[in-house]
């Protein structure tokens, strides 16, 4: 891809717990090499700031994510599902989708793209097709309750047979407003999220009752459905794993990655919670600084293809779309 023949202007919003620093660290400094992005919002907990400002990015914009609202912080959340359930453990799961949503709210760009903390760019990515339709990156998943909690806050039905759930998500920035728009109408003078989370089936709370990405995605559908295309053509199409954790552990380094996109990656997450096994990601690291010993060795580079076909083999990893 041509980054010059992207056309739309971005930002870049990246929500960051404590147990994603480093790896969003990373990620961060991919997606600044990657992406044709403006600002890089990273919305993070105030005693993180120095942290980040370590990357010494001019585009850095560093939100505290306990005053993007006015009258509603994390602790918002803790204690309502304590009142509700008697238990709070689910609250940064909400909290960040939340301020996900919030975070148009001071968006300048007609764009901004939602991107997961742990998950790394491997290459330049398209997030607009030829015509200026965004790309959507659709899975398979279908977890009823989000749709339960889309049809009490907007009356809306699900409204395709495929899901929006992804690691990233391109939205258009007066439509998100917009739909906060509705929600708040709804929400009468207290803070919108109280309304969703008020919504909730109490069966669902402390499991997964909301997502931001259905609830938006369906909101775009229902409202401007000729504004997003899915990836369907091979060019389009996005190469991924959630098993980088498991590959090459939680934290990779730079050869890490660069054979992570040798293997036709477009991006792939390093989840924290994975079960990993130690002994096997230090074979896998072996074998990684063997394929780029072989790089320079023309003569053995045959024996790369092997490497290659392996890893895709033991991970269940797709060949590259194109």
């Amino acid at each position: 891809m041509d980054l010059k023949k992207e056309k739309k202007c971005y930002d870049l919003a990246i929500c960051v717990g404590p147990q994603h620093i480093e790896i969003a660290k990373i990620v961060i400094n991919q997606a600044k090499r990657f992406f044709q992005t403006q600002q890089i919002y990273v919305i993070t907990n105030s005693s993180h700031f120095e942290k980040f400002q370590s990357l010494n990015l001019t585009n850095l914009v560093l939100i505290n994510e306990n005053e993007l609202f006015d009258q509603f912080n994390f602790r918002s959340v803790t204690n309502f599902l304590k009142q509700k359930i008697n238990n709070g453990d689910r609250a940064g799961w909400y909290f960040q989708q939340f301020l996900k949503l919030e975070i148009s709210k001071i968006i300048q760009s007609d764009y901004y793209l939602i991107w997961d903390a742990d998950t790394i760019p491997l290459k330049p990515i398209d997030f607009f097709n030829k015509e200026d339709k965004v790309l959507i990156h659709k899975s398979e998943e279908n977890h009823q309750p989000y749709f339960e909690t889309l049809e009490h806050i907007l009356g809306l039905k699900k409204t395709v047979n495929y899901s929006f759930i992804s690691e990233h998500f391109m939205v258009q920035t007066k439509l998100m407003q917009n739909m906060l728009l509705e929600i708040s109408k709804k929400a009468g003078d207290q803070a919108w999220p109280y309304y969703i989370l008020e919504n909730i089936a109490t069966k669902d709370l402390a499991l997964s009752g909301f997502s931001e990405y259905e609830t938006y995605g369906n909101f775009l559908n229902s409202t401007y459905p000729d504004d997003f295309r899915l990836r369907n053509s091979p060019s389009e199409l996005l190469n991924t794993t959630r098993n980088g954790s498991m590959i090459l552990g939680t934290l990779p380094n730079t050869k890490d990655l660069d054979f992570l996109e040798v293997l036709g990656l477009h991006y792939a997450t390093f989840e924290i919670w994975q079960d990993i096994n130690p002994k096997q990601i230090k074979a896998n690291k072996r074998r990684v600084a063997l394929f780029f010993f072989l790089e320079k060795i023309p003569l053995m580079r045959s024996l790369n293809k092997l490497i290659i076909k392996n890893f895709r083999k033991t991970y269940s990893l797709p060949q590259p779309p194109y």
